[in-house]
Formats: structure tokens, sequence, C-alpha cells
């Protein structure tokens, strides 16, 4: 296995922009990803969650990262 790491840069939480509505709330978490001596700067993936849902169980969407 490859070690990889993640460096979390910021967080927009329950955002209509990116698709939050009475069932759904989506967050887009921006982050820096490097592997293998490889740097990808100012990546982001929206993550869905239903509305009202436990935010320790309820299973999350998470999209691909895009730049």
């Amino acid at each position: 296995m490859v070690p990889a790491k993640i460096s979390f840069r910021e967080l927009i939480q329950d955002s209509q922009d990116y698709g939050s509505d009475d069932e759904h709330m989506v967050s887009r978490v921006f982050f820096d990803f490097e592997i293998e001596g490889s740097v990808h700067s100012n990546l982001y993936a929206d993550v869905k969650q239903p509305v009202g849902s436990s935010f320790e169980t309820a299973p999350l969407e998470v999209s691909r990262p895009s730049d």
C-alpha cells in the first residue's frame, strides 16, 4: 500500500450552491492530496447526507475529487 497525505483546507457546510435541499445536506471539502511525491493542490469533493440523519452513523455519499 502506498502512503498518501490529505491536507484539509476548507469546508463549506450545507450549501444550496452545491445542492443542499429539503432532503439532503451537501457540503464541499477543499483539500490537497500528496502521493508518491506528487502533490495535487486545490481539489474538492462534495459530501451528501440525508437531512436529519445522524452525523455519526448515517451513510455519506462522497463525489470523486475535482479540481
